[in-house]
This record gives structure tokens, sequence and C-alpha cells, in this order.
């Protein structure tokens, strides 16, 4: 049986082998920062203003180019070579100023409830990898020449999926703050199973859109705007019941970017 797989094996590598080594690839490398703004039970639900807390990020990426960085007329191109990039992602966000806004917590300052909603207090810490496909509007090996000063701007959009571990942790103010032994100095929906402040893990969905400058040389600045849909409502250590607490949907956040991008010498397979 295992000679039977490497045989398998063999004869599914050299065909494909064969036709990378017909490809010319081009590489980028790229770094990032900008602002992070997360969308969490923390906060009135379907209210942009009161549920987003801005925080920090930073990312590092790779380009994969499916044309040559030497330009050759002979090369011939396809669609998809000239409108595509492969991007895979590492990036770090950190958040430490969760916590409830909106009319819930300034209708009623004098309330239990909402004294009780204002004293909880959120963090949280991610690490993301994945990749995404970048559909670009003009043809990249036409952008990519050294002598075309004349289109300077590579606006793009993009969809990916990306692996997420996330670590957040969560205190209260009301009280002694000992809300593992008494439950009831937080607010009724998340007094009973309803607070997540181990370790864990999820995938998410991103949609992006941004636009490349070329600086001459080898080098790109960039600005981006990425949506992230987790595939968890437990990023922000809050999940209770949505029949009591009135939250239905997974956590988000959205992604403001600058960065800049530098071209690698061609790579052959």
């Amino acid at each position: 049986m295992k000679i039977f797989h490497k045989i398998l094996l063999l004869l599914v590598f050299i065909p494909l082998s064969n036709s990378f080594a017909q490809l010319n690839l081009s590489h980028e490398v790229g770094v990032s920062f900008g602002p992070v703004t997360m969308q969490s039970d923390y906060g009135e639900s379907n209210h942009l203003p009161s549920s987003t807390a801005t925080s920090f990020g930073v990312s590092a990426s790779h380009y994969l180019s499916f044309y040559s960085s030497n330009y050759n007329w002979r090369n011939g191109a396809s669609y998809f070579s000239d409108h595509f990039k492969l991007k895979t992602d590492f990036s770090y966000y950190t958040n430490t100023s969760l916590e409830h806004k909106g009319k819930y917590v300034e209708d009623n300052p004098n309330s239990e409830f909402d004294d009780k909603l204002r004293a909880m207090k959120g963090s949280t810490k991610m690490i993301n990898v994945g990749t995404q496909l970048e559909y670009y509007f003009k043809n990249l090996e036409d952008y990519g020449l050294l002598f075309n000063d004349d289109s300077k701007f590579a606006p793009y959009v993009s969809a990916g999926v990306q692996y997420s571990s996330f670590t957040p942790e969560f205190s209260t103010d009301y009280g002694n703050g000992d809300y593992i032994t008494n439950p009831e100095i937080l607010p009724g929906p998340w007094q009973e199973d309803a607070i997540f402040i181990e370790k864990d893990n999820t995938f998410s969905l991103t949609f992006g859109l941004g636009t490349r400058y070329k600086m001459g040389g080898d080098f790109d600045l960039f600005i981006e705007a990425r949506y992230q849909y987790f595939f968890s409502d437990r990023i922000d250590g809050l999940d209770a019941p949505s029949d009591v607490s009135g939250s239905k949907n997974n956590d988000t956040l959205i992604y403001f970017s600058v960065g800049g991008v530098f071209h690698l010498s061609q790579f052959r397979q």
C-alpha cells in the first residue's frame, strides 16, 4: 500500500512540476499597519458607533503574481495572470478597550443594570494566518513596467479565508469584581455560561477594497480596507444566548491599513 501511495504521488507531482516549470512567477513582500474597528457583543447591536472599539493591527504579506517581473511580450499572458495576485498574510490585532456604549448605558445612568454594563471591561489579542485572491482592474504586467509612468494607481478588490487564534480577557469593576463566585454582579444576560476567556481559534472570511500607488523602481504604497467575518461570537469573550442578550451576530472587524510592497526578483519554479 505504501508503494502504491508513492507511485500515486509521483504521477500527480510530475505533471504539476512540468506545468509550473513553464510559469514565470513574480514575488513581492509587504508590511502594513493601521486601526482595527471591532463589531462585537460590547455596545448596542446594529449601531456601529456604539459597538465599535478601535484598536491597532500590523501585518506582513507575501504576494505571488503569475507573470515574470522581466517584461517580455513574447511570453504571452492570460486574463488571470494579467489581473490576479495571490496574497498570503500574517497579521496581529490587539484591543484593550472593549466596553459597552450606546443607549443601554446612557439612558438610565442611575439604574443598577446600567451600572453593571458600564463596569464590564474586555480585551482581546489575535493572530491571523490566511490567504486572499486580489483582482486588479488594470493590467498588472503593464502597470509593472518601469517605463510606464501614466498608470500610478492600481485599484483592486479581494476575497479570502483566514485562520485566527485569539485570547480574550474580561473583568468588571462592579462590586468586588469576582464574577466567577458572584455572577450576580454581572448584568442578567451574562450571569450564566456567557463569559469565555480561554484561548480559542476559528476561521473567518475576508473581503477587501484598496489600491496601490507606484512609487517607482521596486516599491509600491498601498491603502486598504478589509472586512473580516468570524465563524465565532467569542472573539471578545462574550457569548450570551441570543434570546436573552439580543445578540444574534458573530463578531466582525474592519482593518484599515496603509503599507508598502517590495518587488523581488523573478523566481522560476
